[in-house]
């Protein structure tokens, strides 16, 4: 064999290890992926593509700074190589870190003018940074070069919806359906932007589209009632509620924060009201905890606090605050019920919204609460007749009456403490009326 032949044979045995390390990667082998990267750069410790690959390891297994220093490499070894730009601008999008972000994709870009997806990871980043016109842009760029691309179309749409262009929004994400027209994700993005121009009658007609091929849709279903009012709902499902918080988990408290949301403040200044002087001695249970909101308002007034809520996504957050004791995942009426521990306090703060019905979980308050206990939560309210004393909206939550309130606390055996008219949050721009709640358990005789 010559030189020549032998260094091709080197060659192709490089190529051969590093393409082997690849497909672990891809079929989840990572920690046999990993020792095979390993031996490759051992032996070729500038070799790009190990380690562009590698670090791209590193972050699937959560080490995002040996990450960032193994595809940096990559880069410094070949500055002109484009997919690592743009996987390094994945890692700094998933990271938060937006600006750096864009910078990787503005590179990869330079580099390559025509990769649809770095086109549309920048747009990803733009919108982030609210920098919605520039985002539209990348993913009119991305749209124009792969228009086969649902999840660009998407992108698009979700742009539009932000930058309040509803029209544009609504044809993109008719061109998402269109592309993939058995998906319930984008049909709830269609629904929604149809709600928000107040095509309620079209957003029925989609939502009935929808229902065709998956009729048991909680989303569907939630909609169709919310949007019809053609039955009486007792309380939102216990599946579309966990389906819309864990999809809202990530971006709630963002969003929340715009909306100048009051409710957490409002029940916790309810507590000090009452305990000002009490010092870390309540026991406390914060019924549909969220992403854990009340969690430090409350802490100053608790020996224990106790979390509840649907959604494990939103648990999770709760968790990473640490301000709870302990955190379950349940539907908050069964467990109230079952808690005989007995406590100080139970508060709900704007979680009641998703129930109609709202005598099953004063019951279940009313016994969980130690004598001299307190019922603290927030409802919105209507000031209209509704003979049932409540009623859904086609946002899809609930408002009651204040006649309502009064005789289902009453019905529970709870005295009224508080009742007073409040102001929740802005919605659209627009402030969403509600009470405050203060309901008491009478100190045994």
């Amino acid at each position: 064999m010559t030189i020549e032949d032998e260094s091709s044979a080197e060659a192709v045995d490089l190529d051969y290890a590093l393409a082997v390390a690849i497909r672990l990667q891809q079929t989840d082998q990572l920690e046999e992926a990993e020792a095979l990267y390993r031996t490759i750069l051992d032996q070729f410790p500038t070799f790009p593509e190990a380690l562009h690959f590698y670090g791209l390891l590193m972050h699937q297994k959560g080490y995002n700074d040996k990450a960032i220093e193994s595809i940096e490499q990559a880069i410094s070894e070949v500055p002109g190589y484009s997919d690592a730009h743009n996987n390094l601008g994945n890692i700094f999008n998933k990271l938060g870190q937006f600006e750096k972000a864009a910078e990787s994709y503005g590179r990869a870009l330079d580099l390559n003018p025509d990769n649809a997806a770095a086109h549309s990871n920048l747009g990803v980043v733009l919108s982030q940074l609210s920098r919605v016109d520039e985002a539209i842009q990348a993913f009119s760029k991305a749209v124009s070069l792969m228009p086969d691309n649902a999840e660009f179309y998407k992108n698009l749409g979700n742009a539009f919806k932000k930058q309040g262009d509803f029209s544009k929004s609504i044809e993109a994400y008719r061109k998402v359906l269109s592309l993939r027209p058995y998906n319930a994700g984008h049909y709830e993005n269609l629904c929604a932007v149809l709600y928000l121009q107040g095509s309620v009658e079209e957003a029925i007609v989609l939502i009935k589209q929808w229902l065709e091929y998956d009729p048991e849709n909680p989303l569907a279903l939630h909609r169709l009632y919310s949007y019809t009012g053609e039955l009486v709902l007792p309380r939102a499902a216990d599946e579309y509620i966990t389906q819309t918080f864990d999809s809202f988990a990530d971006s709630f408290d963002m969003v929340l924060k715009r909306l100048d949301y009051k409710a957490p403040y409002l029940v916790s200044d309810a507590v000090k009201d009452i305990y000002a002087q009490t010092g870390k001695a309540l026991d406390i249970l914060d019924a549909g905890c969220g992403t854990g909101l009340c969690g430090p308002l409350l802490r100053p007034y608790a020996k224990k606090i106790v979390g509840v809520d649907l959604s494990a996504k939103m648990l999770e957050k709760a968790k990473d605050r640490g301000c709870y004791d302990d955190l379950f995942q349940s539907e908050l009426t069964a467990f109230i019920a079952s808690y005989f521990t007995g406590c100080d306090v139970v508060v709900s703060a704007d979680t009641l919204v998703y129930f109609g019905d709202l005598e099953p979980v004063c019951q279940a308050a009313a016994k969980a609460l130690l004598p001299g206990g307190y019922f603290i939560f927030t409802v919105e309210r209507t000031e209209e007749s509704v003979s049932q004393g409540y009623k859904i909206h086609p946002h899809g939550r609930f408002s009651h009456s204040e006649a309502y309130v009064r005789d289902v606390i009453k019905s529970a055996g709870l005295s009224m403490v508080g009742l007073e008219k409040v102001m929740l949050r802005y919605e659209a721009g627009v402030p969403v009326d509600g009470f405050l709640v203060v309901a008491g358990k009478v100190l045994n005789k």
